[in-house]
């Protein structure tokens, strides 16, 4: 195989890292496997790509058939790419997709208000940000790519969560919720009394229950399914983003946003 540049997480090398070679090679088996013809690949094909003994390549390959990384074709004593590679590679494009979708949008609303776009996607019961576009403003919301709130104190979670089955929802909501402001809804009647509201009007609002001071709005994005696949906000400090002068102009912004971008991803009457 040949050696890949890593070029993530302040790596750049293209030496393997120390302690990975067994992650390595059961990446160049992966590897080797979905490039293979049909119907797959046998137990000593992978064997002599991996240079390992028979045995320690059958535990090798069991532990991924275990995790759904590969199939284990009993009939034809081949092994082939499991469901959790289809379902990775889905969650990938659909992410990238969503985020050059929302991209141009996220510029815009940013340039008409002065103030911070996120978009984010539930992860379990939380939201992690995929992608965002910071204010111009000397004091605006600090955050990056890749930080993860809880769904229920947050305006994106709570525009998605609002979008979700009953019993969908309560998968993505821990037992109890805890307070991170004064301010944050920490019952879940008063929880599910919001998202009743944030579900009528269309949008929802953080105020100042994530992180004191900072006000939000957001909306959800939907896939060409139907099925809310994201959410888009706009925030700002609370000195700036009034909490009745400014609900209805930034709510209604953040639904013509998050329409446009499940226009482009071919929402079903966006």
């Amino acid at each position: 195989m040949a050696e890949r540049v890593i070029s993530t997480g302040g790596l750049t090398s293209s030496e393997r890292v120390t302690g990975t070679q067994s992650l390595e090679k059961a990446v160049d088996i992966l590897e080797y496997i979905a490039s293979a013809p049909r119907p797959g690949v046998t137990l000593a094909e992978c064997t002599g790509i991996l240079g390992y003994s028979k045995a320690t390549t059958q535990r090798m390959l069991l532990t991924l058939a275990r995790r759904n990384l590969l199939h284990f074709d009993e009939d034809l004593g081949v092994y082939s790419l499991g469901m959790l590679t289809a379902k990775l590679g889905s969650e990938y494009l659909s992410r990238l997709d969503t985020r050059k979708a929302a991209l141009p949008v996220m510029r815009d609303i940013v340039r008409e208000t002065g103030e911070t776009a996120h978009l984010g996607v539930l992860s379990g019961k939380d939201v992690v940000y995929i992608e965002l576009v910071d204010s111009p403003q000397p004091i605006r919301i600090f955050s990056k790519v890749g930080d993860s709130i809880p769904a229920y104190a947050t305006a994106i979670g709570k525009s998605i969560l609002a979008q979700l089955p009953s019993d969908v929802r309560q998968r993505h909501l821990p037992d109890s919720l805890s307070g991170r402001t004064a301010n944050t809804l920490t019952t879940f009647e008063a929880l599910h009394r919001d998202l009743a509201l944030t579900r009528e009007r269309g949008y929802a609002i953080d105020n100042g229950e994530n992180r004191d001071g900072i006000r939000g709005f957001a909306a959800p994005i939907f896939d060409f399914s139907g099925a809310v696949c994201a959410g888009l906000s706009l925030g700002g400090p609370t000195a700036r983003v009034e909490a009745e002068e400014d609900e209805q102009r930034f709510g209604e912004l953040v639904k013509r946003a998050a329409r446009r971008v499940s226009q482009v991803l071919g929402a079903p009457g966006a």
